[in-house]
């Protein structure tokens, strides 16, 4: 048991001391990303509000005339994604993503009824893009991403080891690392904040660093399928048919036509892939779900608007409603505010972990170099007398 223990410790320090920084990065940026759907808005109001409009009587412009004015805009980039907001109390802008990496596409957003561009910034500028780019990348590409799924794996290794190094002897010790205590020294204020704090977040850090690892590893991702279904995800390629003319107003009855279909009240996004330039991929969430990411898509032929196939949530497989699971999971927002506060605090003391063990090793450390330097000088003192 002992000797467990010392190879725990051991693991628990050093796999600490290489990663920490590392994770204390993701977790404050994933402690910001929590409330993304929520800040986004008050941050950033151009890019989801109209601009008021004086003319009670005019008409919004037509999404297929939205989207050329996108492009102009757009200045030569291709148009990645719209989003046509849900219908609440405000006038709501029309919001376009360009395509390319994370912080260098721009967001913008145009004013249904007057076609006037609200607002155009780009990636590395918006708050909630910057830290995903951090939280998944470190901003380093290719390059970050590898290290960030090191460090998932290697923080469920401190996990692990945290708790059992924690595991108190007998019901007087468990008593004490229950609670911190607020009233004591710095040093034991200190370590309270990493082993009790640690302890009471343990199980909600696991389960991010766990899912965390799906966006790391193929290997991962495509275990939850064969699990699940018995086989890897399943890609089938869809067909738009022959290559005919666009139809003026097809993105219109893109958007009319997934009203008809999905007739519940969200954001409808359209997509437009750049392997498939004949086809619009239609995303819209169940918000009524119990759960968060019951999403329903529809395809559509770019250019005649006919539905080319539907995915239904319903129809999926349970491999995929169970990946759909892992965002919401990973995130914190599975049920709504309540499991989103225990992210947010979670996250917030998985930031001050490292910095809290760090200052443990340090004490010790320089305890250890005190005690040599006073035997040291003990033993010189006895030679010299």
């Amino acid at each position: 048991m002992k000797k467990a223990k010392k190879i725990f410790a051991w693991l628990h320090l050093w796999v600490g001391l290489t990663v920490g920084l590392i994770f204390s990065i993701a977790a404050a940026t994933g402690a910001i990303l929590v409330f993304e759907e929520e800040l986004d808005p008050l941050l950033y109001p151009s890019l989801y509000y109209a601009q008021s409009n004086n003319d009670a009587y005019q008409l919004p412009l037509s999404i297929d005339s939205l989207y050329n004015l996108a492009l102009q805009y757009a200045k030569g980039a291709a148009i990645n994604s719209l989003v046509i907001r849900e219908k609440t109390n405000h006038q709501e802008a029309v919001f376009f993503q360009t395509r390319g990496d994370r912080l260098t596409r721009h967001l913008f957003s145009i004013n249904p009824y007057t076609g006037k561009l609200q607002q155009d910034i780009k990636g590395k500028q918006h708050l909630f893009t910057f830290s995903e780019e951090l939280h998944r990348q470190l901003l380093m590409g290719k390059t970050g991403k590898v290290i960030t799924g090191i460090c998932c794996l290697s923080y469920l290794v401190i996990l692990i080891t945290g708790l059992f190094l924690w595991w108190p002897k007998n019901s007087k010790i468990l008593r004490q690392r229950l609670k911190i205590k607020w009233d004591a020294k710095f040093k034991r204020v200190n370590w309270d904040l990493h082993a009790v704090a640690g302890f009471y977040s343990l199980p909600i850090l696991f389960l991010i660093a766990f899912t965390g690892l799906t966006w790391s590893y193929k290997w991962f991702n495509n275990g939850i399928f064969f699990i699940f279904d018995g086989k890897g995800p399943q890609k089938e390629l869809i067909h738009s048919g022959e290559n005919k003319s666009q139809q003026k107003g097809s993105l219109e009855q893109i958007y009319s036509q997934t009203q008809r279909l999905l007739p519940y009240s969200s954001d409808v996004t359209l997509y437009f892939p750049e392997d498939a330039i004949n086809l619009v991929r239609v995303s819209k969430e169940q918000h009524h779900a119990s759960i968060a990411n019951v999403v329903d898509q529809l395809f559509f032929d770019r250019n005649t608007g006919e539905l080319v196939k539907k995915e239904l949530y319903a129809t999926r497989s349970k491999g995929m409603k169970v990946r759909r699971l892992i965002f919401p999971i990973h995130t914190g927002s599975l049920y709504g505010l309540p499991t989103k506060l225990l992210a947010f605090l979670s996250c917030l003391i998985g930031t001050s972990l490292p910095i809290t063990g760090f200052i443990i090793w340090l004490k010790r450390k320089n305890k250890k170099k005190n005690s040599k330097i006073k035997k040291q000088v003990h033993n010189h003192y006895e030679i010299v007398n």
